[in-house]
């Protein structure tokens, strides 16, 4: 690690409850992606010991100021913030909607989106919109369309009207329309 391009707090101890922290408290390290291939992720600003919270622009400032507005939204969601300098662990989203239809996720994957379900992590937030965010709109609309038709091909079920909701919501009704047991 370079570390002229460490910018750290100048408390020694930091005595504000855990909630009121600011960004100002945390060691913050700046440096240049040089494998970057997009000018917009060629600069990244980055809180040590806390995985995820970084921010990317096409120079400095712009990073620092993205990862201003990826701080501010954690303290938002979040009642604490964790100490700085101290270690945080890298939180998963839940994974039990999903993991709960685990059977038939497997066969979703395979036969619609051509996936192996086990060669990756999709928890109850994924949409499947994931499975292509960077292509442009016209093919996403091409991709989404094309998942519709291959899910009432082969569950005869449309699923236009729930196609933006979380996957594991998805799979959840399919599942329900496709039970024999259900009343109509």
């Amino acid at each position: 690690m370079i570390l002229k391009n460490l910018i750290i707090p100048f408390t020694l101890i930091n005595k504000r409850k855990h909630n009121s922290l600011k960004i100002s408290d945390y060691p913050v390290f700046y440096y240049k992606n040089k494998n970057a291939r997009q000018e917009n992720i060629k600069f990244s600003a980055r809180i040590l010991f806390w995985p995820g919270m970084i921010g990317h622009g096409k120079n400095f400032k712009e990073a620092f100021d993205k990862l201003c507005e990826n701080f501010d939204l954690y303290q938002k969601n979040n009642k604490y913030l964790p100490k700085p300098w101290k270690k945080k662990e890298l939180e998963f989203a839940s994974d039990e909607k999903i993991l709960k239809n685990e059977c038939f996720a497997v066969e979703f994957f395979d036969k619609i989106l051509g996936i192996d379900f086990y060669k990756g992590f999709f928890s109850d937030e994924t949409y499947l919109e994931h499975f292509y965010c960077d292509v442009d709109d016209d093919k996403k609309e091409k991709i989404k369309k094309g998942i519709i038709e291959k899910v009432k091909s082969y569950y005869g079920i449309d699923i236009r009207d729930i196609y933006d909701f979380a996957l594991a919501d998805i799979l959840q009704f399919i599942l329900d329309k496709k039970s024999p047991n259900k009343a109509s």
